[in-house]
């Protein structure tokens, strides 16, 4: 095992065909690496079949005076027990958490034990076993995004993965190192709903659905992108290709697939839910489920087996359209086990469905993993244990609610200082997680602001700055955006665009709409990312360093420990008096 030669190089000459229209073509898994000379009917179909010749050879029997009384079921038709069943293990938003992580005093998660309980899974499963991720499978980590994600795949080619949707993350880098990333995979990529812009076709490097024989069983995989996936990435990082909308591309997908004569239709998808009651342990159900997933699942026109989701890093536990849904948290605390068995009707019932945590104390690491592992992390360890600064007391970033918080807060005051403006702005999205109390180290920093974005400054007038602001606000009008450098006033029952009452500078004057403010913020949002289409008409000026690096050198100059900032700039009142 070794560094590949070009991190982010070109896409090869050569890379997996796409599987697209009808055409049969190779379909990755250990008896599939050939194309079928004719096509075999799948266990439901060939029990179906078998058991209407015996029931007329009994019909026949019963006619005949001299046909023997008993007639031998076939040896792998005794009953509804020998159709198919499938283990399905599932993860999604991994977001190259290649190494460990304690959670309540717990360790868990962490590649070299995930495959390790994937393992186990599969030898006390009595049938077939695959494995599926629902995309954001790289970007995320020090160790995986200083190698463009190689780090990543190298890491779920050992777990024995199967098949992956495309996340948003995965365009992170840009088509080049994403087909890079693909051509090194040994799983295959799926998007139903990504075409090339010129063709309208598959491009070469992803396809809308695969399948997989294993043990006499054959799965058909159909994946989906976020359709929305332009919006919530660098833009021009999907210059080239299109995204189609997620249930019209599945019907099209599965109906392509089931021509394969296969027993299970599962779909992956980076599209998840959010439910009021996620419900808690292995197995509770969650309920009050709504959001793109669910969607997806009740205007689906063909029937599928399963629905493996991503995205919103929430923990659900449903079912929506008649179709068992499953999501984890992100990270990998926890994988979902979905046993499938036919029971001779149009779709498979599951029989078992949990997510599992993947505790250490429960399995011992996969050696080979472990090792790629500590591979990876010898190229960049020196740096990512060097300790940048102390913390007072711990920075929670509220699970990325929209709520003003300490570490939204302190990254925006990094960015305005990075970036020598009048005001920092911070997208909620960029707050991967919170930051402990103590010492904290590089690798954490980059854990809590992994993308490696381009600081920029804009130059804005107060008006464009109000509405800058007023697009910070939910539709219930709760802030999902940080601020530095200005204290707001507004009133979250105003109807929208008029919430917004006063913007102060720190000093109490107050901007108005014909001031000129420079803004330091992310080429992301500067761009247009997370709908600011707004901020697009503001002139771009690059500041040479990147979000992360920011955020450490504006630590390092701080005596410590450092306090968190108070919760202060954003300050609700009731405008109903005028």
């Amino acid at each position: 095992m070794s560094m590949p030669s070009s991190l982010s190089g070109p896409m090869p000459s050569s890379l997996p065909g796409p599987m697209t229209g009808s055409l049969p073509g190779p379909r990755p898994g250990p008896a599939s690496d050939a194309p079928r000379a004719h096509q075999t009917p799948g266990r439901v179909g060939r029990f179906v079949a078998r058991l209407s010749i015996l029931l007329l050879v009994v019909a026949m029997a019963a006619c005949v005076p001299d046909q023997p009384a008993d007639v031998e079921m076939p040896d792998d038709v005794t009953s509804v027990d020998d159709l198919p069943r499938l283990q399905v293990i599932h993860t999604n938003d991994f977001h190259g958490r290649l190494d460990p992580q304690v959670v309540d005093g717990d360790s868990l998660g962490g590649s070299a034990w995930l495959a390790a309980h994937f393992d186990s899974l599969r030898v006390d499963f009595d049938g077939p076993t695959v494995v599926v991720s629902a995309g954001d499978v790289m970007q995320g980590t020090a160790i995986s995004n200083l190698s463009w994600g190689a780090a990543a795949i190298d890491v779920y080619n050992l777990k024995g993965y199967d098949a992956a949707a495309l996340g948003n993350h995965e365009f992170d880098w840009g088509l080049d190192t994403l087909q890079a990333r693909v051509a090194e995979s040994d799983f295959v990529w799926l998007g139903a709903n990504v075409l090339d812009e010129e063709t309208g076709e598959h491009p070469g490097w992803v396809r809308p659905w695969t399948v997989v024989e294993r043990d006499d069983v054959r799965v058909g995989i159909v994946g989906v992108a976020l359709s929305t996936t332009p919006e919530v990435v660098m833009a021009g990082r999907t210059d080239g290709v299109r995204f189609e909308d997620e249930a019209a591309a599945i019907d099209v997908a599965v109906r392509e697939v089931r021509e394969e004569d296969v027993d299970f239709v599962i779909v992956t998808g980076h599209v998840g839910a959010t439910c009021e009651e996620p419900g808690q342990g292995p197995e509770e159900l969650s309920a009050g489920c709504a959001g793109l997933a669910i969607q997806i699942l009740e205007a689906l026109e063909e029937p599928i087996d399963l629905f493996l989701a991503g995205h919103t890093h929430l923990r659900n536990l449903t079912e929506a359209g008649g179709v068992p849904l499953v999501q984890n948290p992100a990270y990998s605390r926890t994988i979902s086990v979905t046993r499938l068995q036919h029971a001779g009707g149009e779709r498979a019932e599951a029989t078992h469905r949990e997510l599992r945590v993947p505790y250490h104390a429960d399995v011992d690491p996969d050696v080979r993993v472990l090792q790629a592992v500590e591979m990876w992390g010898e190229e960049v360890r020196p740096r990512l244990e060097e300790v940048v600064t102390v913390f007072a007391d711990s920075l929670t970033n509220e699970d990325r609610a929209p709520v003003e918080n300490p570490a939204g807060n302190l990254l925006a005051d990094a960015q305005r200082w990075a970036t020598e403006a009048d005001v920092g702005l911070v997208n909620n999205g960029s707050l991967r997680r919170s930051l402990p109390a103590g010492e904290v180290t590089w690798e954490v920093l980059f854990e809590f602001q992994p993308f490696q974005n381009d600081l920029v400054v804009l130059e804005l007038d107060g008006a464009l700055l109000r509405d800058a602001v007023e697009f910070g606000l939910t539709d219930d009008g709760r802030p999902w955006t940080h601020w530095a450098g200005i204290r707001i006033e507004y009133d979250p029952e105003a109807p929208r665009g008029e919430r917004v009452l006063r913007i102060e500078r720190e000093d109490g004057s107050v901007v108005e709409d014909d001031d000129v403010v420079t803004v330091g913020t992310t080429e992301f949002v500067a761009l247009g990312g997370d709908g600011y289409e707004l901020l697009t008409q503001a002139e771009v000026r690059y500041m040479g360093r990147t979000d992360v690096d920011g955020l450490r050198d504006y630590l390092a100059g701080l005596e410590t420990p450092v306090a968190p900032p108070a919760t202060d700039r954003w300050v609700e009142v009731d405008g109903s008096g005028g």
